[in-house]
């Protein structure tokens, strides 16, 4: 490996994190970048508290904006600790946002994938600031982003999101650690999809 192609790890910050910053968060910095978040803006994440989501609504606040996050009820109490607001999927969800707005959403990043591109385009979004990380063929359809970990994995960044956490301006929240020989448990977990952050595997 290229010596350019490894990041040091700051003292303050634990393996299990470090270790899911090259694919979640570089997946999330892309999202947030690729719909160029800016201060004052409102913007909001479906799968919210999920291992990307949990870490796009803190970088999309840390940029400034006012941050709507879609979750089950049980992971609202996180999203709200993390200034954001947090509202409850399904039935509903597009006037329960707009409400919680009040006003323009300037930009709606997916981590869940099906049907968010188009509640986003419902919404008023334009196509060039939606970002999914999962619904592709959604994206080819409608004309809007698709960026995820290929966009952003690099050292510097890494570096960068790496800092972060150290200077405690951003958490990734581990939802369980299992064992390797323990792989096909975590992968049932995966599946569920109501975790609230990583689930790590310990070699």
């Amino acid at each position: 490996m290229e010596e350019d192609h490894l990041s040091p790890r700051p003292a303050g910050v634990p393996w299990e994190q470090a270790g899911a910053l090259f694919v979640a968060g570089t997946t999330a910095y892309a999202a947030v970048h690729a719909v160029k978040v800016e201060r004052g803006e409102t913007v909001v994440v479906s799968g919210a508290a999920g291992g990307v989501g949990s870490l796009v609504v803190q970088l999309a606040r840390h940029a400034g904006a006012t941050v709507i996050g879609l979750a089950s009820e049980p992971h609202h109490a996180w999203l709200t600790r993390h200034g954001v607001i947090p509202l409850t999927y399904g039935e509903g969800v597009g006037e329960r946002i707009r409400a919680a707005a009040d006003g323009t959403i300037d930009a709606f990043i997916d981590t869940f994938g099906a049907p968010y591109i188009e509640l986003a385009l419902e919404l008023g979004v334009p196509g060039e600031r939606i970002n999914t990380i999962i619904d592709f063929p959604g994206a080819a359809k409608h004309g809007t982003k698709a960026e995820g970990s290929a966009a952003a994995a690099r050292a510097e960044v890494l570096r960068e999101l790496a800092s972060l956490i150290a200077d405690g301006e951003l958490e990734i929240p581990v939802a369980r650690v299992y064992p390797l020989d323990e792989v096909r448990d975590a992968f049932r977990e995966l599946e569920r999809r109501h975790t609230n952050g990583k689930i790590v595997l310990r070699p």
